[in-house]
């Protein structure tokens, strides 16, 4: 691609995220209760918040779209001041931290880690904008930092101390300034398999800290998982006008989208830029048809169990951890993702559900240990999709496969970093590509090897 339209692409990209933050921000004025905005923002930014705890809950619609809005528009900003090249990566990065606004990062857990990032531009003499991306991805590990600014290493939260400030600062440039080298040897760890690269890098990072901070000192690791009762109304709307004004801007902008978007649906998602590979306006089809199946994938699933010896059916709640989880699935939209090869990954993750219903359906368990609509499983699906290659180089079945395992481990890999770790999801893709790929290579092979031995 000419440098011209690398410049071109990159202004379509700031200016489209831009727009989604905006968006956040009017949300939040038309979400109630508006005298509550500024108290529930504060609420939200002035409490630890380890992974998952719902804003919804601790500061209201309002204030947690709010929260939202300003992270997106900070991001923005700062991908502005620095002068940074926007493409599919940045796209993952704005939307892995606004996702977050709504269950597990604050406008003030994210700034050590944006401090950390311009340390590490200094050490390396080299411009910000060329790796802000890592310093944001760096943001992953935002739950210490709440714990440091308002809690450790007080059992209950005790209000914000310098020393934590100091202490959140310290890890904000450690964390930032190891996150490249780490995520460079990342991709050798699941061979390009696991679009959120920064997972397993996160998440062998937060299991260091987790043993520094906590497990080396005997300190207790707290937990702040708190959940409401939804607003399935509000965010249904929101996104449907939101993913609605991406398929008109695409429209608009470029009358052979849909023509590029053909090329995208047939493309396997392995490595593939799709702002660069099929333009913009494509990309922006992508968003919008992927957030409608996202969205629509959390209206109809249910978790079904046995009660009085007849199923009974739950359906999922729209936490702030849900909304979150939808923006996160959202992520990788612009790199790698599509309806076509996440598909089979929610496949795998309705087969994997069968095993504890039918461990307590048979009686071998007092009690099913999870549903589909568990919390822990409609977040853990978000970073499932990242499993999306699988499908794309391998095909139907094997992304089936990787979705179940995923679905397995997803709610098991927590123990590793305490719950401090924002991209949970993305490390157990990790570890799902390590085991899962070189099986696969071994005894199918792609589907491109597949079709060339049968030409043979």
């Amino acid at each position: 691609m000419s440098n011209v339209n690398e410049e071109k692409n990159s202004k379509q990209i700031l200016l489209i995220l831009t727009a989604f933050s905006a968006a956040f921000i009017v949300a939040a004025l038309c979400a109630g209760n508006i005298k509550d905005l500024i108290p529930g923002f504060l609420r939200i930014n002035l409490s630890p918040s380890q992974f998952t705890r719902d804003y919804f809950k601790l500061g209201g619609l309002g204030g947690a779209f709010l929260n939202t809005g300003v992270i997106g528009l900070t991001v923005c900003g700062l991908l502005k001041i620095t002068k940074a090249k926007c493409n599919g990566l940045t796209v993952a990065a704005y939307w892995l931290n606004v996702g977050f606004g709504t269950f597990g990062m604050t406008f003030l857990t994210m700034w050590p880690f944006i401090i950390g990032g311009f340390v590490y531009s200094l050490i390396k003499k080299v411009k910000y904008g060329t790796v802000v991306n890592f310093a944001l991805f760096s943001t992953a590990l935002a739950p210490f930092a709440g714990d440091l600014y308002f809690r450790y290493p007080m059992a209950e939260a005790r209000g914000f101390s310098v020393w934590g400030l100091l202490g959140a600062l310290v890890l904000g440039i450690v964390a930032a300034c190891v996150m490249p080298a780490i995520c460079g040897q990342s991709a050798n760890f699941h061979k390009g398999y696991d679009l959120y690269n920064a997972g397993p890098a996160a998440g062998m990072l937060a299991f260091v800290v987790l043993c520094l901070l906590y497990k080396s000192t005997g300190i207790a690791i707290p937990s702040n998982t708190d959940l409401g009762s939804g607003e399935k109304s509000f965010v249904n709307i929101f996104f449907l006008i939101v993913f609605g004004a991406c398929f008109f801007t695409a429209a608009m902008t470029d009358k052979d989208c849909f023509a590029n978007y053909k090329k995208l649906w047939k493309s396997d998602g392995y490595k593939t830029d799709y702002t660069s590979a099929f333009g913009v306006p494509a990309t922006l089809i992508n968003m919008g048809l992927y957030g409608l199946f996202i969205l629509a994938y959390y209206n109809v699933v249910h978790g079904f169990t046995m009660a009085d010896g007849a199923l009974a059916f739950t359906p999922a709640k729209f936490t702030g951890a849900t909304m979150g989880a939808i923006m996160c699935m959202f992520a990788f939209v612009a790199q790698g993702a599509q309806p076509r090869t996440v598909f089979p990954i929610m496949i795998g993750y309705f087969l994997a559900s069968l095993i504890p219903f039918g461990a307590f359906a048979l009686g071998i368990v007092e009690a099913q240990a999870w549903t589909l609509t568990t919390q822990a499983m409609l977040v853990g699906l978000c970073f499932a999709s990242g499993l999306a290659p699988v499908t794309g180089k391998f095909g139907f079945i094997p992304g089936v496969i990787a979705g179940a395992i995923h679905a397995l481990l997803v709610m098991n890999v927590p123990a590793l970093h305490g719950g401090f770790c924002l991209y949970n999801g993305g490390f157990t893709c990790g570890i799902v590509a390590f085991v899962l790929v070189p099986v696969l290579e071994s005894f199918i092979g792609t589907k491109e090897e597949r079709a060339e031995k049968k030409k043979a």
